[in-house]
């Protein structure tokens, strides 16, 4: 099943917030929650569920038409579940980091925070740009005893720094070969600050 992110074909779900309220001005919106998760699509392009970080699965109540059959996209969703169902509010493309290694480059970029959930590295990044398209990967440094070194890779791609663009992307931790479960895996980005580390465990 092949895998894609949603900076490449932008998801979008025909849903106002303002409907949230109803004419009673004492209601209040939803209890939205926020995370990052995979959406599947079926055989006809039509998201049918989507599943976190924690496993647990969704079926979508207000499907998205017109994606590629038999998918999976990678979003930052804003969602309101009701048992086995959920209503999605909000999403953003989320990028899916495939291995650079051949390509190695590490513009710098900011970084807000990194984290293990499921089976990614999750990263919320904060580069600068004027609008332009820059790439994201991940490179593997090296790997010895059971402990992988691997760097953010960046593309600034000569896009000009101007403006914060809040941007997430996810390393899935399988993607790192030769090592196994519970080897220690330490990340490194080059940001605007320096070179910054993250540990974590496959």
């Amino acid at each position: 099943m092949r895998h894609f992110n949603l900076l490449a074909l932008s998801l979008i779900f025909l849903m106002l917030v303002t409907s949230c309220k109803n004419s009673n001005e004492d209601e209040t919106y939803p209890n939205i929650i926020t995370e990052m998760v995979d959406l599947y699509t079926n055989d006809q392009g039509v998201s049918e569920k989507f599943v976190t970080d924690a496993g647990v699965s969704f079926t979508i109540t207000n499907v998205q038409e017109d994606l590629v059959p038999n998918a999976i996209y990678r979003i930052l969703c804003g969602y309101v579940p009701s048992g086995e169902s959920a209503t999605i509010y909000q999403s953003q493309g989320v990028y899916y980091l495939r291995d650079s290694t051949e390509i190695a480059k590490t513009d710098p970029t900011g970084v807000k925070s990194a984290w293990r959930a499921g089976h990614y590295i999750n990263m919320y990044l904060s580069p600068l740009t004027q609008g332009g398209i820059q790439y994201w990967g991940f490179i593997t440094d090296s790997i010895k005893d059971g402990h992988a070194w691997v760097s953010l890779y960046h593309n600034q791609n000569a896009d000009p720094l101007s403006y914060t663009q809040p941007t997430y992307a996810s390393l899935p931790v399988d993607s790192i070969k030769g090592i196994r479960e519970g080897d220690s895996i330490t990340l490194h980005i080059n940001t605007f600050n320096g070179p910054q580390t993250w540990d974590f465990k496959k």
